[in-house]
């Protein structure tokens, strides 16, 4: 099977003419490049991420869940921003054309895509060590995107949802019978196969929250990004982490702590806001059933030192590191 053969089989799958017109696309796969209509009065929001075998995720996972936590982390980056996701382009490295892979890497990434409307406008395939790069366009109405660098002294820090099952998984990965481990063990693994971005938190909050990222990387290390950027510090509370009961059961509570705060790949928001926006906050998330946490706040750096300061039960704690670093000599 050749390359267009690949793309025309298992890409395709939005490939109407109807489709491509309601989601503002002028030309789709098949030319140089793709032809998109941004909507009038909005700013566009764009990711591109990396996903290698056997480094961001196991090259024996399902093709399924593979597809589905590609996806789930570039559109966790626009959740990040709260924007609104409209398309993406997909680059796919494979060993070999493997046709049932295929089908089920094609099927998993288009259930999210449809989910969460966003269209695939082109891309390309090569023959290499599994690789998979995906680029994400959404849409924000003008100068209201969420960012790193507008938090302000004595904002609140929260996240969404619970912190460290994904983490915790790789405990169980990789695992050739999943459906045997028991419950509490699948439901940490669904954790890291199949992220959920949190594309409604983000948007919102959208004029309530001052800043804003995804949680990719570990809490701790990704709420630096907001420290230095605002050049504020952070004082958050470790009894506060949400954790789940299934991770606690696992691990005990200083462990479960111990992944919450540093493991990495929750794609959960972190986020600050003003303490006067609690009550307009709080009534919005309930509006629309979602779960968060106040975890600690921020304050005025001492000597121009940007850092984020950890209690547990009240007395100053340290973690040996704050979470993953691409480049570090441990990975």
């Amino acid at each position: 099977m050749q390359e267009f053969d690949v793309i025309a089989r298992f890409f395709s799958h939005q490939n109407s003419q109807q489709n491509a017109s309601s989601a503002g696309v002028l030309l789709d796969k098949g030319d140089d490049c793709a032809l998109l209509q941004p909507s009038q009065g909005k700013q566009l929001a764009i990711s591109t991420d990396t996903l290698v075998a056997d480094v961001h995720f196991f090259a024996d996972m399902s093709a399924h869940s593979i597809a589905h936590r590609a996806l789930a982390s570039n559109l966790s980056d626009l959740a990040a921003m709260g924007a609104k996701p409209k398309w993406f382009s997909l680059a796919l490295t494979l060993p070999s054309v493997d046709e049932t892979w295929l089908a089920e890497f094609s099927r998993g990434l288009f259930e999210l895509a449809d989910l969460h409307g966003i269209y695939l406008t082109g891309g390309d395939t090569t023959k290499g060590p599994l690789a998979i790069s995906i680029t994400v366009i959404g849409e924000v109405n003008g100068n209201t995107a969420l960012k790193r660098n507008n938090a302000k002294p004595d904002d609140l820090i929260a996240v969404t949802n619970q912190l460290g099952d994904a983490a915790a998984a790789l405990q169980f990965l990789p695992a050739k019978n999943i459906s045997q481990l028991p419950l509490a063990q699948q439901n940490i693994i669904a954790a890291y196969q199949y992220p959920k971005p949190q594309l409604d938190a983000g948007q919102a909050l959208l004029g309530i929250a001052n800043s804003a990222l995804d949680i990719s990387d570990g809490l701790l290390a990704d709420l630096q990004h907001i420290c230095a950027a605002s050049q504020l510090s952070a004082q958050i509370s470790l009894d506060k982490l949400p954790l789940s009961d299934d991770l606690i059961a696992q691990f005990g509570q200083q462990q479960a702590i111990r992944y919450a705060a540093t493991g990495g790949d929750d794609y959960q928001l972190c986020f600050t806001f003003a303490k006067d926006k609690l009550c307009q906050l709080t009534e919005i998330m309930q509006q629309q059933g979602i779960h968060w946490t106040v975890i600690g706040s921020m304050k005025q750096s001492e000597q121009s030192r940007h850092q984020v300061k950890c209690t547990l039960d009240e007395q100053p704690f340290e973690f040996d590191r704050a979470g993953y670093q691409h480049f570090s000599e441990d990975h």
